[in-house]
């Protein structure tokens, strides 16, 4: 028998213990000295690992061929033999965004290239020029046509800040949503293609992650009497998995295979579909008439909140540059 150097009290949560505790009531840890041993990590690293494992091991095969079925067995309770939702969700994801990236990797070009475009190779008499127009010739939001030239040049030949150009052009706007606005156009001007494309595809999974209880609240709605919106919640999480599982193949395989992704996005969504009609009638218990009918109506509502978020995101993803 292993032998324990034990302890009176939990080293993990304080809890008193008994002689005879080998592991703490309270919360499962062993009762034995802190001084932790190789042989004791190594055990743990194991047993956590082989338990995700099996969880994984568990979930991908119904996840994959039975729409619903986990979804159901969560709500149920059998929440140990399956992997969590939002872990199972966060592990695709990565894998999605992770092929996703590398699939719109910035060329040599972008990386070279501002983000507006080629800069403005000025003459310093056409640049003088330009500067010493009058505030009426300088029409346009957040700035002129003249302007913005005049900044395309100088964040190609100088090393001014954003606000340091804005005070030596003297951009200043009467309104402060002008001013904030005009600063992130030079901002924006001051990166490169590559920078800004790296950065948005960076905000992308946050705004998806966002997007998740979107299509839960409208399952709610379709689905009303069909169970509380935490039941909708994990359903929505497990048809976003699905999705972004079969995409990151695309990306995979678009590496792979030369303009695969033009014909392998449409076949995601149409397995997709009609994974979300089955999963749709194994969930709510609707006929599959009606699930097909309702998820395409869904579908509808759902593009076009999730055009306005990823607008939204994007804006503001933007402005904290």
């Amino acid at each position: 028998m292993k032998k324990r150097r034990k302890h009176k009290a939990c080293l993990n949560c304080g809890e008193l213990l008994q002689q005879k505790h080998n592991y703490c009531p309270n919360c499962g840890q062993e009762n034995t000295d802190h001084q932790v041993s190789l042989g004791l990590l190594m055990r743990e690293f194991t047993s956590n690992f082989f338990s995700l494992d099996s969880r994984f091991a568990h979930t991908i095969k119904p996840f994959l061929f039975s729409p619903g079925k986990i979804t159901n067995a969560f709500i149920e309770g059998r929440r140990v033999y399956y992997a969590n939702p939002i872990r199972w969700y966060l592990v695709i994801s990565i894998f999605h965004f992770f092929f996703m990236a590398k699939m719109y990797q910035p060329s040599v070009h972008d990386m070279k290239q501002r983000g507006f475009g080629d800069a403005k190779e000025l003459s310093e008499a056409k640049f003088d020029s330009l500067y010493n127009l009058p505030d009426s010739a300088h029409k346009g939001w957040p700035l002129s046509g003249s302007q913005q030239a005049m900044v395309s040049h100088l964040v190609e030949t100088t090393d001014l800040t954003s606000q340091e150009i804005m005070d030596s052009l003297k951009i200043k706007k009467e309104s402060w949503v002008t001013e904030f606005v005009a600063n992130k156009f030079i901002r924006m001007n001051q990166e490169t293609s590559a920078s800004l494309s790296t950065y948005l595809l960076r905000q992308i999974p946050v705004i998806v992650f966002f997007i998740l209880p979107i299509y839960a609240f409208l399952l709610k709605l379709f689905f009303w009497r069909k169970g509380l919106y935490i039941k909708h919640l994990i359903h929505s999480i497990h048809i976003h998995s699905f999705f972004f599982f079969l995409l990151g193949w695309v990306w995979v395989f678009s590496l792979i295979f030369d303009g695969f992704e033009d014909y392998g996005g449409n076949i995601c969504i149409l397995i997709t579909a009609v994974y979300i009609a089955i999963s749709f009638k194994k969930v709510y218990g609707v006929k599959i008439g009606w699930s097909i009918l309702r998820m395409f109506l869904l579908g509808m509502i759902y593009l076009f909140f999730i055009g306005i978020a990823l607008i939204v995101g994007v804006l503001l993803s933007l402005a904290f540059i």
